[in-house]
């Protein structure tokens, strides 16, 4: 204390040898900062001598801090709580009281069992094949008698498998069709007057100017593998994915190919297929 006082003395008497306007407010600041630094001091020690700290600072004791203000002064109530039924009351139904129970319970377990479509799909609407879809082990071998077999129905079958397009999982753009092995492909036949008017023709050179036409008989009796060939390829698409599917049919004059090995599957041209085996007319009538 004595210390503030002898500084607020200096300052006082700084202040009235100073006669610029701003230095003395802010020595005036000063003082009076020093001035209430003092009192509350001065407080301080006042209250300090009239009450010990003890009743100043009062520490909580464990039990009044273990007490809280809900059960403080409040009876204990009991848990359990009795009701009494009237003489009047109706008999309880045990029976269809367990009834209820029991349908609550099969509803409960059907709600658990049935399936949301929408967990049926993984984040797709429409399924996309894979690369391991692709794969040469996941292709089946199927082996067709082209004997009295019809060219464009035969064809057409063997292009869907070729494609794929009779599975579920089929994509324009992907290779998930099967390997095709045609056998007897000698006999195949056509209808009408396709025999002679039907013309296929090669250039030998592969330039213009030398053109080589035959007819359906004469390229049978000569190469009876390209007329099922071509059959085929034309049904296939245009480009790399077409010239891939193509290589994926093996055609063979005679009843003998080399693709034992594979397990071929008989395809039989049945049901809504069977017209690809009706016999056919010859000519007009």
């Amino acid at each position: 204390i004595f210390f503030r006082v002898c500084s607020l003395f200096v300052m006082a008497t700084a202040l009235l040898h100073v006669e610029a306007p701003a230095k003395r407010m802010s020595l005036a600041c000063v003082a009076s900062g020093v001035l209430a630094g003092a009192a509350v001091v001065m407080v301080g020690l006042f209250i300090k001598d009239a009450a010990p700290a003890t009743q100043l600072f009062a520490v909580p004791t464990t039990a009044a801090m273990t007490r809280t203000p809900m059960t403080t002064g409040m009876q204990q109530r009991p848990s359990v709580v009795t009701y009494a039924i009237p003489d009047d009351a109706p008999p309880v139904d045990e029976a269809a009281i367990a009834e209820e129970a029991a349908e609550a319970v099969i509803e409960e377990e059907e709600e658990e069992e049935r399936v949301n479509p929408k967990d049926l799909f993984d984040g797709q609407k429409t399924y996309y094949p894979k690369l391991a879809d692709t794969q040469a082990d996941k292709k089946l071998w199927y082996a067709i008698d082209a004997t009295d077999l019809r060219l464009g129905r035969m064809a057409t079958e063997i292009a869907r498998i070729l494609r794929g397009s009779n599975k579920p999982m089929y994509h324009p753009a992907m290779d998930v069709g099967d390997y095709v092995i045609v056998y007897n492909a000698e006999k195949v036949t056509v209808s009408g007057n396709k025999r002679t008017q039907k013309l296929y023709r090669r250039h030998t050179t592969g330039r213009p100017g030398s053109m080589k036409v035959e007819t359906f008989d004469q390229l049978q009796a000569r190469v009876p593998e390209r007329i099922v060939e071509q059959a085929v390829k034309g049904m296939l698409p245009k480009g790399i994915l077409g010239r891939q599917l193509f290589r994926h049919l093996k055609v063979y004059k005679g009843p003998a190919h080399p693709h034992a090995a594979q397990n071929p599957i008989e395809f039989k041209f049945e049901g809504k297929l069977a017209k690809a085996a009706e016999p056919v007319t010859r000519g007009r009538p």
